[in-house]
C-alpha cells in the first residue's frame, strides 16, 4: 500500500501511534493535539539551560546508496543528538518534521518512523510530536530539545590547552569511497564502515562525561570533519592549533583488526582529516588535568578519549606538525554550499 491510499488522517494515527511518552512529564504527545505540552518543572529537573538544535536530512544530499529507512530515521534524530553532545547535555525531547512523496509504501514509512522511535529512546528521548507534508523527495526535519547547567562552548579554550578527540575517525568517509566504486576492501570491513556512515552513534554519554569533568573548556561535534571543527573552536574561541598528526585516531579498532585496508598515509590522513560523518567530539582540557594520570587515564576510557594537539597562540594559525616539521593545515571539510 502506498501513503496516497492511505491518507494523511489514518498516515499520521499510524506514525504517532509508534511513539510513547511518559504522561508524567508529557501530558499532550505526538499526535494528541495542536502543540506537545510538556511538564517543563519535572522536564528540565534541576537544570539551568534549555539547549535546541534543528537539522535537516534530503535524500538527494545525504542518503547514500544502500541505506535502509530505518537507517535514514535513526540517522534523523543521531545528527541532532550529536549537537546535544556537544554541548554536554542531556537530551529530552525530539520533534520530526516529514516530507514525503506521494507514492512512498507505507512499509518504508512503518520502518522510516522505527528508526526515529529507536534513536530516540535509545538515548532516554521523547518523540513528542511533528508534522508531514508532501514533497518530490524524502526530506527530514528533526528538532531536538536538551537540559544542561554548564553548556559546553566552541569558545572556551586557552592557550595551553590540550586538543581531544573521542573514538576514531575516517571511518564514514571510508564507506563512502567504497560505496563510490573508488576502494576495493574485504566484506566485513566494508560492512563495518557502512554501519558507521548509516547509522551513525552520537555521543552522549561521552558529551555529559567531558561535561562534566571539570577540566574541559570547549567542544564541538565532528560532522563535517576534523580540520572545519577545529578551525570553529579557533575561530570562536581566538587562538591557534597544533595537530599532531601521528596521535590522530584513524578508522576503529574493529576495522583495523579486520585489516586488508591497502591506504597509503596521504588516504588515511584525507578521510581522517577532511571528511564528514562520524560525529565524534572534538574537545579541549585544561593542560593541568594532565598532571593526574589517573583521572586522564579514567577520561581516557570513559570517552575513548585521544589528545591530538595544543591550543596556541591565534598569530600561529592552524597547523599539522609531523615530528618536528610544521604544515599549515588546510581548513576544509564537508560543507553544503
Amino acid at each position: 500500500m502506498k501513503i496516497e491510499d492511505l491518507g494523511e488522517i489514518r498516515l499520521i494515527e499510524r506514525i504517532v501511534k509508534e511513539f510513547h511518552a511518559d504522561k508524567q512529564l508529557v501530558p499532550a504527545g505526538a499526535g494528541e493535539d495542536d502543540c506537545a505540552i510538556i511538564d517543563i518543572e519535572k522536564a528540565r529537573g534541576g537544570f539551568k539551560y534549555l539547549v535546541v538544535t534543528t537539522d535537516t536530512l534530503q535524500e538527494s544530499t545525504h542518503f547514500p546508496r544502500g541505506i535502509s529507512p530505518f537507517q535514514m530515521g535513526w540517522s534523523a534524530v543521531a545528527v541532532n543528538l550529536s549537537d546535544i553532545a556537544a554541548m554536554g547535555a542531556y537530551p529530552f525531547a525530539f520533534t520530526i518534521a516529514l516530507g514525503i512523496p506521494l507514492q512512498t509504501e507505507v512499509s518504508f514509512v512503518d520502518e522510516l518512523v522505527a528508526g526515529i522511535e529507536t534513536c530516540a529512546s535509545s538515548y532516554h528521548t521523547i518523540v513528542v510530536g511533528g508534522g508531514i507534508t508532501r514533497s518530490k523527495e524524502l526530506i527530514l526535519t528533526g528538532t531536538c530539545i536538551g537540559f544542561a547547567d554548564n553548556p559546553l562552548r566552541r569558545s572556551g579554550a586557552h592557550v595551553g590547552d590540550l586538543i581531544c578527540v573521542t573514538g576514531s575517525l575516517g571511518n564514514a568517509a571510508l564507506a563512502l569511497k567504497v560505496l563510490k566504486g573508488e576502494l576495493e576492501v574485504p566484506d566485513r570491513v566494508a560492512a563495518l564502515a557502512k554501519k558507521a556512515l548509516f547509522q551513525p552513534t552520537p555521543k552522549v554519554n561521552e558529551g555529559i562525561i567531558i561535561a562534566n569533568s571539570g577540566v574541559a573548556t570547549s567542544m564541538i561535534d565532528i560532522s563535517d570533519g576534523l580540520a572545519l571543527s577545529l578551525a570553529e573552536i579557533a575561530k570562536k574561541s581566538k587562538v591557534g592549533a597544533e595537530l599532531h598528526e601521528d596521535k590522530v585516531p584513524i578508522f576503529s579498532e574493529a576495522l583495523r583488526r579486520e585489516g586488508g585496508l591497502d591506504l597509503s598515509r596521504h588516504e588515511r590522513r584525507e578521510l581522517a582529516l577532511y571528511s564528514g560523518g562520524d560525529y565524534e567530539l572534538l574537545f579541549t582540557i585544561d593542560r593541568r588535568a594532565i598532571k593526574d594520570e589517573a583521572f586522564i587515564e579514567r577520561l581516557r576510557r570513559e570517552v575513548n578519549m585521544s589528545i591530538i594537539g595544543n591550543v596556541v597562540p591565534p598569530q600561529e594559525g592552524i597547523y599539522v606538525k609531523k615530528g618536528e616539521r610544521k604544515e599549515k593545515m588546510e581548513i576544509r571539510g564537508y560543507q553544503h554550499f
